[in-house]
């Protein structure tokens, strides 16, 4: 399955781990974790040291920062996620606090776990060979033709709400693209 950074949630990445699907879906930092600067950012939560035998990270400048609970959310559409909460016992003082953050108090990260494994699994899929190829051939297919409705067409958004209403209208717009669509091959 190919799909863009809107589709790249643990929602998603679980129910393809769960049906044995391989997905070439983006997450919403996959581009920016690319990135040079993002990598060499040793303040980040996803750089700094984690010990998972004792359960606590470690901040740049050595101090632990231990776990200290949950947090629970739920989507829209019932999904839970459980992130895991850590803070550090001191940070007054700290030479390396105003690059490390800005808030008040101590420093304290959130990590989601599976979370976490899944968007590993999913940055090695895309930055493998297939991933390339898959990743190269995504925008071309479908970009294309919403950018020629959007813009040559001039469809800016929907006249109608409802599921039922949306989608006939879609339907109606894709017929119009597929028509003209027809009508350039036969004049050329």
């Amino acid at each position: 399955m190919v799909a863009d950074s809107g589709y790249g949630s643990e929602e998603n990445y679980e129910y393809m781990d769960m049906n044995f699907i391989d997905g070439y879906v983006k997450y919403n930092m996959f581009h920016t974790e690319l990135k040079r600067k993002h990598i060499a950012n040793p303040f980040l939560p996803e750089h700094l040291y984690y010990n998972a035998e004792k359960d606590f990270f470690v901040c740049p400048m050595g101090q632990h920062m231990g776990f200290v609970g949950k947090k629970k959310s739920v989507s829209d559409l019932g999904y839970e996620t459980t992130l895991r909460v850590y803070r550090a016992t001191n940070c007054t003082g700290c030479p390396l606090r105003g690059r490390c953050f800005h808030g008040t108090g101590n420093r304290e990260i959130k990590d989601n776990v599976r979370s976490r494994l899944y968007r590993d699994k999913a940055k090695e899929l895309l930055t493998s060979e297939r991933g390339l190829y898959h990743r190269s051939r995504r925008p071309i297919e479908p970009e294309a033709v919403f950018g020629q409705i959007k813009y040559d067409g001039g469809f800016r958004r929907f006249h109608y709400c409802g599921r039922q209403y949306v989608g006939a209208e879609f339907a109606a717009i894709a017929i119009a693209h597929n028509i003209r669509k027809m009508a350039a091959l036969r004049s050329s």
